[in-house]
């Protein structure tokens, strides 16, 4: 059975330093995954669950986690780290659509009622 590195469940906890995380930031998610991809692996496994937790930072963390191993991600994150790895493959072809918000896009927007008398 894998383990979780303990320091990968402070999700609080930034992989790169500040600056590095600013320069990703700044840049769109294809961008962002080429620069990521010049850190070592272990660091760009961590940085990609590290944003794959934040629901703001999801599409960068699929785009850093397709540059990373199967075994790297699964090393840093265990099961969930195979599923980042299974969702980053899958997402390059969805456009950043996440599949449980395709569907509520296809939904008629809820009005209120106004009632004329």
């Amino acid at each position: 059975m894998n383990r979780v590195a303990p320091e990968s469940l402070n999700e609080d906890h930034c992989p790169v330093s500040e600056e590095t995380f600013q320069a990703l930031m700044r840049q769109n998610a294809a961008s962002a995954a080429s620069v990521a991809d010049t850190l070592p692996e272990d660091q760009r496994a961590r940085l990609a669950v590290f944003c794959y937790r934040k629901a703001h930072l999801r599409p960068l963390g699929f785009a850093i986690a397709a540059g990373c191993s199967r075994r790297a991600l699964v090393e840093e994150a265990g099961h969930a780290g195979e599923l980042l790895f299974q969702q980053s493959r899958a997402a390059s072809g969805n456009a950043g659509v996440e599949p449980y918000l395709a569907a509520r896009t296809q939904r008629r927007p809820v009005t209120l009622c106004s009632i004329k008398g």
